[in-house]
């Protein structure tokens, strides 16, 4: 579904990716590892289009992505979360599930200025989002009255609601408390039988090994290893960079 040929990418004369090369299949769980500075949100910025690589290119279902705008990106079946959750702190609950499902870019913004009423088929859709998700808050809810973990809840929920076909997890249980952990990392096995494409970053091994169908290891930008979970975390060289033994 996903391939990566060559990518490489500096900042400041530092390499950040030396040139990887991998591929993301189609209805399953691959996951991104690697010690922090190995590259990987800078790999997920060049996928979704926020980043410019130096050298190479990200082919999507075939198609050059590489020098496309982010919306451009979204609307062709990607959907992702950010580390740090980016929400508009003064809208609600109901104001960012509703805005997410507008492909077009003008529709988007139109959404977040111009308020509508959502309608009765919409705003029970909504409400069975929120249930499905835990998030124990109204639509009406404005996202400076929601706790860090809601928040994260509802990015992912959102990245869900938004029409995909690859869905990019950017540390999705960071910071967040052991019952979120648990709600976030239930969803996400859902999703694994449902056959949903993920690519995921996270830190936590036992999670990437509870959930992750393939995993691939960065070390400075490079792949060092990739392959089932079993074998890539019993790997020397994973271990050596990863895990520091």
């Amino acid at each position: 579904m996903l391939e990566i040929q060559g990518i490489k990418k500096s900042f400041g004369g530092v390499e950040a990716i030396k040139g990887s090369n991998f591929i993301i299949e189609k209805n399953k769980i691959t996951a991104l590892i690697g010690p922090n500075g190995a590259g990987k949100t800078t790999l997920f910025d060049i996928i979704a289009g926020f980043t410019r690589p130096d050298e190479g290119r990200v082919l999507y279902e075939g198609e050059d992505i590489t020098d496309k705008e982010p919306h451009i990106i979204a609307n062709l079946g990607i959907s992702r979360t950010f580390q740090q959750v980016r929400l508009f702190k003064n809208l609600t609950i109901g104001d960012h599930l509703s805005m997410v499902e507008n492909n077009g870019d003008m529709n988007l913004i139109k959404n977040i200025f111009r308020k509508k009423k959502v309608k009765r088929v919409k705003q029970e859709t909504y409400e069975q989002v929120l249930e499905d998700f835990g998030i124990k808050q109204t639509l009406e809810t404005h996202i400076n009255d929601l706790s860090f973990g809601q928040r994260k809840l509802l990015q992912i929920a959102m990245a869900l609601q938004k029409p995909h076909k690859l869905l990019m997890l950017d540390e999705p249980v960071a910071g967040v408390n052991k019952v979120i952990q648990t709600e976030i990392e239930n969803l996400l096995l859902k999703l694994k039988e449902k056959n949903e494409t993920i690519l995921l970053i996270d830190h936590d091994i036992e999670l990437v090994h509870r959930l992750a169908d393939h995993v691939i290891a960065l070390d400075a930008g490079i792949v060092i290893c990739e392959g089932a979970p079993n074998e890539v975390l019993k790997n020397p060289k994973v271990l050596e960079a990863y895990l520091g033994e």
